[in-house]
């Protein structure tokens, strides 16, 4: 099986076994402070990989991504099934901008009631939640082809999601502010949609907000 990776603003090969994903995306109090936004090139990794019927599958990997869900079998199954899916079918998912979509998408995959517990905690979930983490990409690495900003902006509200359903809640999060990924979710939402509105009220049009809503970090 070949396989090597660039990175997003190079050309840089790797060994897969090489991609510095972490061993654990730590939870720090910057997550209460996270706005929807596109996550920085130079933490993404572009790997690709021939599959066992010789296609080659490209996949944007966040370094953040942990470790033993980039190393679990089901991740690899999770986007391989995705990209031998989109050959087959001249359908493809049209997310034309709809920023709030995309990242209720997201959150509502990870979240299916087949993952209502941690990761560490249920079975289930560590043979679930790798599989739909490698669909979700391989879905946001066809989509950076015609959406770059709309892409990272995906990967980035992966990246805040994902901790806050594998970790436990950390000692130092403050005892008045909610552990939980859907308030979480819901309140980076409410703030994505205010800016908007601001934006429409200064008679952008709604795509143009849209994109003025989405903070470049």
């Amino acid at each position: 099986m070949l396989t090597y990776a660039e990175t997003a603003y190079g050309r840089t090969i790797v060994q897969r076994s090489s991609i510095p994903c972490h061993q654990s995306q730590e939870i720090t109090l910057t997550t209460l402070s996270y706005v929807i936004g596109p996550i920085d090139a130079a933490q993404i990794i572009i790997l690709h990989e021939q599959l066992a019927a010789g296609e080659m599958c490209s996949l944007l990997v966040p370094v953040d991504l942990p470790r033993h869900i980039f190393d679990h079998p089901l991740f690899h199954d999770g986007y391989a099934y995705n990209f031998l899916s989109e050959e087959e079918s001249d359908e493809q998912e049209d997310w034309t901008s709809i920023v709030t979509r995309l990242v209720n998408h997201i959150y509502s995959s990870l979240t299916d009631d087949r993952f209502s517990c941690t990761f560490d905690t249920a079975e289930v979930s560590a043979d679930s939640l790798p599989w739909h983490v490698g669909w979700l990409l391989r879905d946001l690495t066809r989509l950076a082809e015609t959406d770059h900003l709309l892409a990272y902006t995906g990967l980035a509200h992966l990246c805040f999601v994902l901790p806050l359903l594998t970790q436990r809640r950390p000692a130092a999060w403050p005892r008045y502010e909610p552990y939980h990924a859907g308030i979480l979710h819901d309140r980076a939402v409410r703030a994505y949609r205010a800016r908007v509105r601001g934006y429409r009220e200064q008679s952008k049009s709604y795509d143009e907000a849209q994109r003025l809503g989405v903070v470049k970090k």
